[in-house]
């Protein structure tokens, strides 16, 4: 089958179909997305050699199962079931696990991929594929606010307006929080503004503008650090980006101010799958681009560039 594969510079390549192990279900991939943690992947973080990807709709082929022939998304942590963290209600940090496209499992960009059939979700059939892809990231923006409890006459503030800091300003919205999302570009408040999105460039933030709870999507020192600033004392900064290169925060004013950090990762996709069914988010505004399985490297290029949102993969038939 093709495959998308990084050792040092991206190629396409033929690579054998996986084979499903016990309790895993083959799945033909119909779309997936290219995410910024697959950028930072090729920038070096997590060391990750493979197969890319893990944002993806597609086709169960395996036989003899309920799933058989649904189109699916799937969770992407496969956990072991037996360790301390994965009997502890823990199972996306199970200490055995491997993640799709990022640690040490085939990722989406590719004909086939083999997940264990406990990770995949049917995609109800009023979804689009190209919506459904949105799952993964959707599911993520849902977990900051399964993970803390946010008053909603509180000021909010999101720190980026890229793909996954509109998904979390949507989710925002949705709930009814005081929320304003700050970028430095004109162009991406504009675009979020476009979208209904309470939108702010950062140079109009006063100093004196707080909020109690800081919302980071940038994954940048300079980003954490402004968040930091705009907290009031013992509020709490969500962190929600993984990038190649380790921001360094103001860990005095975290002290000092007996500020909450929150790392913030996977969510759960029932929820998710839910928002997308009923039409209460839409992210396909999001996409910035599609293209052809065949012409994933040039989407890349295109991913990189600051302008761009979501860029989505067709594999074809």
């Amino acid at each position: 089958m093709q495959a998308l594969f990084f050792e040092n510079e991206l190629v396409i390549k033929d690579i054998p179909v996986p084979e499903p192990g016990e309790g895993e279900l083959l799945v033909k991939v119909k779309y997936s997305a290219i995410c910024n943690t697959d950028l930072e992947i090729i920038k070096g973080y997590m060391g990750f050699k493979g197969v890319l990807g893990h944002e993806f709709a597609g086709e169960v082929v395996s036989a003899g199962h309920a799933l058989s022939g649904k189109t699916v998304v799937g969770e992407i942590n496969c956990s072991c079931g037996q360790c301390y963290l994965c009997l502890s209600g823990r199972p996306t940090h199970c200490s055995n696990r491997t993640v799709l496209g990022i640690a040490g499992h085939q990722g989406v960009f590719a004909d086939y991929i083999s997940l264990p059939a406990r990770n995949l979700y049917m995609v109800p059939s009023s979804v689009a594929g190209e919506k459904a892809v949105f799952t993964e990231p959707l599911a993520a923006a849902l977990e900051i606010f399964e993970q803390i409890h946010i008053q909603p006459s509180k000021p909010v503030f999101i720190f980026g307006a890229g793909k996954l800091g509109l998904l979390v300003s949507m989710v925002a919205r949705l709930q009814g929080f005081e929320y304003t999302t700050f970028d430095v570009s004109t162009e991406k408040t504009g675009f979020a503004a476009s979208l209904g999105i309470n939108s702010r460039l950062v140079s109009e933030l006063k100093a004196e503008e707080k909020a109690e709870v800081c919302i980071d999507c940038t994954g940048s020192s300079q980003g954490i650090n402004l968040a930091l600033s705009h907290l009031w004392p013992r509020g709490t900064l969500v962190l929600k980006t993984t990038v190649a290169e380790t921001s360094k925060p103001d860990l005095n004013s975290i002290v000092i101010n007996e500020f909450t950090i929150q790392g913030s990762r996977c969510g759960v996709f029932q929820p998710a799958l839910n928002l997308l069914e009923r039409n209460l988010v839409d992210p396909t505004p999001i996409i910035s681009g599609r293209f052809a399985f065949t012409d994933i490297i040039s989407a890349f290029e295109s991913a990189k560039k600051p302008s761009s949102q979501k860029i989505i993969i067709e594999h074809g038939a």
